[in-house]
């Protein structure tokens, strides 16, 4: 690398190494984004709560997000939550809230796996498929073939504009960096979207 001055001339300049990056400021001090984010868990929990619910009405406002109105909740008789890793985790405690207080069969499957069956799906299905990033190649392939048998997706993913949500009907966002996903961050998009769909049918 050449340095000169607006004449031209060839300035000599020590280089110097900079060890510091923007991705370490945002660690503010962890050794990586996991340890961070178990820690920061009750105030994103928070925030991911804030302006979804109202305390004083006792209302739950996701319509916007997941892009299904009343009508469409109701005719819904069978939901399957697709996910890998921590992922699927999460989904499993999601079975169980939402056939608590939803009444409906939900099944949890591995993406990897699903995409290559053929399941029957139909439009009284809804398909919840869970990824961090949005580009989960086994999430992908299964919600394109899901979409080809009519039925309705809502992803929880925590990447504007990925490949997910972009296939996706409704998106509930998650505040999350690491790649291992920490399940509770999941689990709280799910248990607000079972008291959601409970409370609209």
């Amino acid at each position: 690398m050449k340095i000169r001055t607006l004449k031209g001339k060839v300035k000599i300049k020590k280089l110097r190494r900079i060890s510091w990056n923007p991705t370490e400021a945002e660690k503010v001090g962890y050794p990586h984004f996991m340890l961070k984010e178990i820690y920061e868990q009750p105030r994103v929990i928070e925030e991911t709560i804030r302006g979804r619910i109202s305390e004083e009405r006792g209302k739950i406002y996701l319509e916007e997000e997941i892009g299904l109105k009343k009508e469409e909740l109701k005719r819904i008789d069978r939901i399957i939550i697709i996910a890998c890793g921590t992922s699927w985790h999460a989904g499993l405690v999601g079975e169980y809230l939402l056939e608590e207080y939803c009444r409906i069969p939900v099944e949890v499957e591995y993406a990897s796996e699903f995409r290559y069956r053929n399941p029957i799906i139909d439009q009284k299905t809804l398909i919840m498929a869970i990824s961090q990033s949005g580009e989960t190649a086994d999430i992908l392939g299964a919600v394109k073939e899901i979409r080809k048998k009519g039925a309705r997706v809502i992803s929880i993913c925590n990447v504007m504009g990925s490949s997910l949500t972009q296939l996706s009907d409704g998106v509930i966002y998650i505040p999350e960096v690491s790649v291992p996903l920490t399940p509770i961050l999941s689990v709280v998009p799910l248990q607000l979207l079972a008291y959601y769909i409970a409370i609209k049918r």
